[in-house]
């Protein structure tokens, strides 16, 4: 309404009313139309009840007598703002109370982002202390091999060179004559640090002194070194065996075992899995060398009785003993705290943990899964209490399942991955950091399976020295005090399979499909001939070179 229309409603009104009026329609506060509509209802109102006044006076007096009784001018205002609200139409409620509750739930949305993002964890347990605890057995420090260790280390990387690290991956039965005479002059360069590698091989025990803040960044400089020191034994032994020295040969696998063994037991899973590449890799090239050359019975007696202590009692399976501190710790460090104890996802931290497991989730999800994991990290994921929970239920799995056998899962029809995820199901946080569990089972017990058939394969070649035959079955063996007792396959919980042919014989395990290929060669997607392929029996005899 324009000024000038709002003048005319006046015209025929006492001032006293038409302040009034104009009092009231301030004190509304409502949309403008709407306003202008009552201010002229008003201004009607007061005309009809002044009609019948005779002079200015009379009007004035009863103004002034209607102003009274229409009382508060805010209560008024308040009374005719609600009395519109209900007569406007339903659709424009509608859209009001609609705009109201976005409002009001963007609100609430703002002050929870607030919230969630200026909670902060409370890192209370040194974790990385308690690692250190359980990884010490004793505490006599002249029983560890790491000390000697560190200084093979030092003295290794001292005498290497780019022409010995591009020979890494060759094996020494496949180099030439050139690389050979390399290989054994780099040796000879490293023998003190092989003999102290020899030496820490022949401690008790092994740990190292976990450095950092945090597990998942603790420092362990010398896997890799381990590794080469390994394949450095390994070609010595090949190198001994080239010249007829078999029990030094053997001696060298000896070491490389235990080498492996001592990275095994209650550390972390990296460590675990590098001991049992290092053991695996110790009978391999122990089979690799029989396979090559004659040994005397002698040697070989000795070389089985050796390795019977060596793995006497030994637990093939993985401790998970570190990785479950491992997940304490992240815990701690990936959620807060808040006064219920309870505790959210740390954002900035699970950011980081992403960037240190290269997971792309949220990378390579769709634009809607994107914005459905989000959502569910801000408002339904499992808090640090439900997680805490969840990981030890994860362990609890883990150590059931560690203790069943390839043979027994598959009879079983388990699928450890899909059960694993169903326990950690929704939980965004232990899904990125839980390793493959069937895969670390799977190599445990591929490792008792080659160390297994190893010692079986020593037992029949002795026979066959001593009784100019190979046995035509294992009880033989067992009959005449070459095997104290048949070595089971862990993929079909029967005994490793032997079969005599007419110059030699065959050894081998099922293999990870659970089927007898009657002895068949499992080979990789390249046609590559590889000891436990997906399918095919694994071969431990004769030795595919």
């Amino acid at each position: 309404m324009k000024k000038k229309e709002k003048d005319n409603l006046f015209d025929n009104l006492p001032a006293c009313a038409a302040e009034f009026i104009k009092l009231v329609i301030k004190k509304m506060r409502y949309r403008k139309k709407v306003r202008a509509d009552v201010m002229a209802e008003l201004a009607a109102h007061f005309e009809d009840e002044l009609r019948d006044c005779k002079s200015d006076e009379e009007k004035q007096q009863k103004a002034q007598q209607l102003i009274a009784d229409f009382g508060d001018v805010k209560l008024l205002a308040v009374l005719l703002r609600r009395a519109k609200k209900r007569c406007r139409p339903f659709w424009r409620t509608i859209v009001a109370r609609t705009f109201q509750t976005v409002g009001v739930l963007l609100l609430c949305f703002i002050v929870y982002l607030v919230w969630f993002f200026s909670g902060k964890p409370n890192v209370a347990t040194d974790y990385v202390a308690e690692l250190n605890h359980i990884v010490r057995p004793v505490a006599d420090e002249s029983l560890n091999a790491a000390p000697l260790y560190e200084k093979a280390v030092q003295l290794y990387n001292e005498k290497s060179s780019d022409e010995i690290t591009e020979l890494l991956g060759t094996k020494y039965n496949e180099a030439t004559a050139e690389q050979k005479q390399v290989i054994e002059e780099w040796l000879g360069d490293n023998s003190q640090a092989l003999e102290l590698v020899i030496a820490g091989t022949r401690k008790t025990h092994y740990w190292q002194k976990y450095k950092g803040k945090e597990i998942v960044s603790v420092l362990m400089p010398n896997l890799a070194e381990f590794r080469k020191l390994d394949k450095a034994l390994r070609w010595r032994a090949w190198l001994s065996a080239e010249q007829g020295h078999y029990e030094d040969a053997f001696g060298d696998m000896k070491s490389c075992y235990r080498l492996g063994q001592h990275l095994r037991g209650d550390k972390i899973l990296i460590e675990q899995l590098v001991g049992i590449a290092i053991e695996a890799l110790a009978v391999q090239t122990v089979r690799d060398i029989l396979s090559e050359y004659e040994v005397d019975s002698a040697i070989l007696a000795a070389l089985q009785k050796d390795l019977e202590q060596i793995t006497a009692g030994e637990d093939f399976t993985v401790s998970m003993r570190a990785e479950r501190l491992f997940m304490y710790d992240e815990i701690q460090r990936c959620f807060t705290e808040d006064y219920f104890g309870r505790g959210h996802l740390y954002w900035p931290r699970l950011q980081q943990i992403c960037g240190f497991t290269g997971f792309r989730g949220f990378v390579n999800a769709d634009f809607y899964d994107v914005l459905v994991q989000i959502g569910h990290v801000f408002f339904t994921h499992p808090n640090k209490r439900e997680s805490r929970e969840m990981a030890n239920r994860l362990y609890s799995y883990w150590e059931t399942m560690a203790g069943k056998s390839p043979a027994q899962i598959q009879a079983e029809r388990i699928d450890i991955e899909e059960e694993a995820m169903e326990i950690i199901r929704g939980n965004i946080f232990l899904e990125i950091l839980t390793p493959a569990l069937a895969k670390v089972i799977e190599v445990s017990y591929r490792l008792s399976a080659d160390v297994k058939s190893t010692m079986m394969i020593i037992s029949i070649l002795r026979y066959r020295h001593d009784k100019n035959n190979y046995p035509e079955d294992l009880d033989e063996l067992i009959a005449a005090n070459y095997l104290k007792k048949l070595p089971m396959d862990p993929f079909s919980d029967k005994p490793l399979v032997y079969k005599k042919t007419d110059d030699s014989f065959m050894l081998y395990s099922v293999g990870r499909n659970f089927k007898d290929d009657g002895g068949r060669l499992g080979k990789d997607r390249k046609g590559k001939v590889k000891l436990w392929a997906d399918d095919g029996d694994a071969v431990f005899w004769p030795v595919a070179i």
